[in-house]
């Protein structure tokens, strides 16, 4: 009997695999589970971090955690998004939730590299497990060896302990740079970026602090007056100084042909065309107090706590305490300090003088807002307070920062409460209402989304044809005592994918290395446990067209909740056939994998808080009643 000898290795992956010691699985090697993840990754932002390492680690070590168990199938990789943004606004996040919801029956589980990586705090997770369970999908932490038992005590105070620290390691970081930048700015008077005021020009000036910077070749810079925009900059600071409003200096800029800041510098906003002098842009020359010579930082900020609703960050002004100002000069300045508090002196006095001009000083409310036209040149009002009422103003195009020609016609003005009279008189000749008063007409607009044309003489109804875009206002309606199908107001990424509809976008990318299952393979059919039946509602309306975007379909909830109330129910019409259908097919898919508990691996099985062992036998510490599965 002969015996081949093993084949020699000839490639230093074959030779590495030789040695390994036994019980140690070789790179790359096949998985042994069945079970089909999707990998979820995050990298925060484009310049600070190179995208392709940071995917490449985190996907490794989500490979590790679920080699054993299965394969990952798809993967959506998050670039240029903090994880203060919630997972329905994330691009790709939300991309994965549509695609788990259009096919439930495809995933398994979801895994993530590291619990930093996705979740800001626990109200992120919160909601994500709420989806999950709902679609019968598994939540994968490195933290916590595998699955997510969200029933588990021990896995739920791991998740309370990672949110902490995760929250934890935000503010420190935030803590020690906006530190440091105060610090650099008031000790040290460094330029620290941004776009250099109008009438300053950057040069370089030496090499950075920083000793490792300072090798790859990073250099410092710093303000010296611009010849060509310094001239300009005095003299609006001299006409202030002499009693001229920002209207009337911009005005003189524009009449003497000055290039504005963007006509002056091409580079400086690429994206807008040079309108001239507006008054907004002298104001913003007068309060810059860098023009005194000493540098000031944090006069805006731009960070969680100003985020919009849609996740946007939005730019707000700081008080004047809250600024970082040198204590010596760091530039050349271009209007004294004694100046410069002058002019600021003298906008001070007419912007209190401009506000004890209004009756009572309480915010006005415009119910017309984005709802006329003027009837002379066709532009959208704006909205206007005249002597402490809600008016509405037409300047025909023409702003007081320019010279208006003595042909132009005069600005129109035209008072809320004659506006309302006159719409409730025609919404009566229409035969739309009977005589409403102020409120019902406003809603009766709003409703019906009509658009005024209206002058001197009277209003007229726009046809919808003409109506080129409006502004609608933004309401919150409350919800409706019937409407239980969401529970509370928390399950956030849950109603958005209820109208949400995945689209081509949203399939996964394949990870390298790794194909798709064979065509020929099945899988075994599972038999979860079915959940009761839910109680018997009153059907919805059928919505006109589906929402894709997650945003869109807060409105269509609201909208929806709104017209519930009062309706029976009435069958299916032929035009929704197919959408019927579809929403047929995935509640089949719900019921299937709703009513299954996450299936825990056998070597990291949790035993449950109320079953376990007290030491004597057969005797359970705690309530032996066995938990419901979560639904």
């Amino acid at each position: 009997m002969t015996v081949s000898a093993p084949p020699r290795p000839t490639t230093l992956a074959e030779w590495i695999a030789a040695t390994l010691p036994p019980g140690i699985p070789a790179m790359g090697a096949a998985p042994v589970g069945g079970l089909r993840f999707l990998f979820y990754g995050r990298a925060s932002t484009h310049e600070h971090q190179d995208p392709r390492t940071s995917r490449a680690w985190q996907l490794d070590v989500s490979c590790r955690l679920t080699g054993e168990h299965g394969r990952i199938v798809g993967e959506y990789f998050e670039v240029g998004c903090s994880r203060q943004v919630p997972w329905h606004l994330r691009p790709r996040a939300a991309a994965m939730l549509r695609y788990i919801a259009a096919n439930a029956d495809r995933v398994d589980a979801v895994v993530v590299s590291e619990y930093e990586r996705a979740f800001l705090d626990g109200a992120q997770v919160r909601d994500l497990r709420t989806v999950l369970e709902r679609y019968g999908v598994q939540l994968w932490l490195p933290e916590a060896e595998g699955p997510v038992d969200f029933d588990n005590p021990a896995h739920e105070a791991l998740l309370s302990l990672l949110a902490a620290r995760s929250q934890t390691e935000v503010l420190r970081s935030r803590h020690r740079v906006v530190t440091a930048m105060r610090m650099q700015t008031v000790e040290q008077g460094r330029y620290l970026g941004g776009r250099p005021p109008y009438g300053y020009r950057l040069v370089d000036a030496g090499p950075h602090p920083n000793r490792a910077l300072a090798r790859r070749g990073v250099r410092q810079q710093r303000l010296v007056p611009n010849p060509s925009t310094t001239p300009v900059v005095k003299l609006i600071f001299s006409l202030r100084l002499a009693g001229h409003s920002a209207a009337g200096i911009a005005r003189h800029l524009n009449e003497q042909a000055v290039p504005s800041p963007s006509g002056a510098d091409t580079e400086r906003d690429r994206v807008r065309m040079d309108p001239g002098w507006s008054l907004r842009t002298v104001a913003e020359i007068l309060g810059n107090p860098r023009y005194t010579g000493r540098q000031v930082w944090n006069r805006t900020s731009a960070d969680r706590a100003t985020r919009s609703p849609s996740g946007r960050r939005t730019s707000v002004r700081n008080e004047q305490h809250e600024w970082a100002i040198s204590a010596r000069i760091a530039h050349v300045p271009l209007v004294s300090e004694q100046d410069f508090v002058a002019a600021q002196t003298v906008q001070a006095a007419r912007h209190s003088t401009g506000q004890a001009a209004d009756a009572d000083g309480d915010e006005c409310v415009y119910l017309l807002a984005g709802r006329l036209q003027c009837g002379l040149c066709g532009r959208k009002m704006d909205s206007h307070r005249s002597h402490g009422r809600a008016a509405y103003r037409c300047r025909h195009g023409y702003t007081s920062a320019r010279t208006r020609p003595e042909s132009a016609p005069g600005n129109l003005y035209l008072r809320e409460d004659h506006l309302l009279a006159r719409i409730a008189a025609h919404l009566t000749t229409m035969g739309i209402a009977d005589n409403p008063d102020a409120e019902q007409t406003a809603r009766l607009v709003d409703e019906l989304g009509l658009v005024f044309r209206c002058d001197a003489t009277g209003v007229e109804l726009l046809d919808r044809g003409a109506i080129t875009s409006v502004r609608t206002p933004r309401r919150r309606l409350a919800r409706q005592p019937g409407d239980d199908t969401l529970g509370n107001g928390d399950d956030q990424l849950l109603l958005a994918l209820t109208y949400a509809t995945a689209e081509e976008t949203d399939q996964p990318n394949t990870p390298a290395g790794q194909d798709d299952a064979p065509a020929g393979e099945t899988r075994p059919a599972r038999q979860p446990l079915r959940p009761p039946p839910r109680p018997q509602r009153l059907a919805a309306p059928q919505r006109r067209h589906r929402q894709s975007r997650l945003h869109a379909a807060f409105a269509a909830r609201r909208s929806r909740d709104t017209s519930r109330a009062g309706r029976d129910d009435h069958p299916q019409s032929g035009l929704h056939h197919n959408h019927s259908q579809q929403h047929n097919h995935s509640q089949r898919v719900l019921a299937r994998r709703s009513g299954r508990r996450p299936l825990l691996l056998p070597s990291r099985q949790q035993t449950p808080h109320g079953q376990r062992s007290t030491g004597r036998p057969g005797v359970a510490s705690g309530n032996t009643k066995p938990r419901e599965p979560s639904r």
